[in-house]
């Protein structure tokens, strides 16, 4: 599924875990012999020194500087967002990912950009309950259990309402990512382990969660943005799931090789804490922030949703992104886990 040879492409939060991903991917030839991009353009807060690439820093919240990064762009990956899970205000998480992705709308739509493939999350369908082999039928929650998870289906809907004969849009939607570079699921475990306060595991080890190496992620946007490239795309205007072919495990079991080989063991299986106690404990470090936080800010190692997303099922089907999009993982689970545990030793 080549579609047409790409000319410019954008990466919005190209210097982000996933973007650095995304842009390592687009930067060498695909297996189906589609040339990589002529020129790859990034917009991030941070300076992004890769050679080759053209590095534009500054805000999504910038409708000005948005529209020129824009100008002669063929298409857009944005996946710049702001990754929260309860520490920041909604009026924050509400500008950069809602209004962010505004701007970037309005400056495809300006400028006659052809193609823009979101990095929607998971998220978008979790709300209280567990999500078992959810497929993309699944509506979003009644009820979102925290403001990042509610603006980024608030901007996967505008993305997705926006597809038309000007500009073709679709949204990739990660399970929990892991690999080189991880600054969430691995980085806090492992910071939790060195620290000594990772004591106990949470629930009762039946909580299947779906991960996905960082890579097979940007391997995806790659194979959404040629698909978009192509007029009679199955892509447009559609969400995807995208997963590993590994199966779902408790989120401590799929943790365990990769701390045991960075040298942190986590807790033996018999240690485990309640899913209601730790529920309560989340509430409780919650509210603690909350009443320091005109005074000191600080974000709390365990929150409800971190509590949810850790104890109930989060598994998804991934059948939709293979069929419109000729997804299948290029990176096997052994080589995943090679290259995340090869990253974090070089960080120790």
């Amino acid at each position: 599924m080549g579609g047409r040879a790409l000319g410019c492409v954008l990466v919005t939060g190209g210097a982000g875990f996933l973007g650095r991903a995304i842009l390592r991917e687009l930067a060498k030839p695909a297996a189906d012999g589609a040339p990589p991009p002529q020129e790859l353009r990034v917009l991030d807060l941070r300076p992004v020194e890769v050679g080759g690439v053209v590095s534009l820093v500054g805000d999504v919240r910038d409708a000005d500087l948005v529209l020129a990064a824009c100008r002669g762009v063929d298409a857009v990956v944005h996946a710049a967002s702001r990754i929260d899970w309860g520490h920041t205000g909604p009026g924050e998480l509400a500008a950069v990912n809602v209004g962010g992705t505004d701007n970037v709308l309005r400056a495809c739509r300006e400028v006659g950009v052809g193609a823009l493939v979101y990095t929607s999350t998971m998220d978008v369908v979790c709300g209280t309950r567990p999500v078992v082999r959810a497929d993309e039928t699944l509506p979003y929650p009644r009820r979102f259990t925290n403001d990042y998870a509610r603006t980024k289906a608030e901007a996967e809907r505008r993305v997705l309402a926006a597809d038309g004969p000007e500009l073709a849009t679709c949204a990739l939607r990660p399970c929990g990512m892991y690999g080189e570079g991880d600054p969430y699921h691995v980085a806090n475990v492992l910071r939790m382990a060195k620290s000594g306060r990772l004591r106990f595991r949470l629930g009762d080890g039946r909580g299947a969660f779906q991960h996905v190496y960082v890579g097979n992620v940007a391997h995806a946007h790659r194979l959404a943005l040629h698909s978009l490239m192509d007029p009679g795309s199955r892509a447009r205007g559609q969400s995807y799931f995208v997963t590993d072919d590994s199966p779902a495990l408790d989120f401590f079991e799929f943790m365990e090789p990769i701390l045991e080989r960075l040298g942190h063991p986590l807790p033996p299986r018999s240690r485990r804490i309640p899913y209601g106690v730790a529920f309560a404990l989340g509430a409780a470090a919650e509210g603690a922030a909350a009443l320091c936080r005109p005074f000191v800010r600080f974000a709390p190692a365990l929150t409800r949703s971190s509590v949810r997303f850790v104890c109930h099922e989060h598994t998804f089907a991934g059948d939709k992104a293979a069929r419109d999009l000729g997804y299948a993982p290029v990176y096997s689970e052994a080589e995943a886990l090679d290259r995340t545990v090869a990253w974090f030793r070089e960080q120790a």
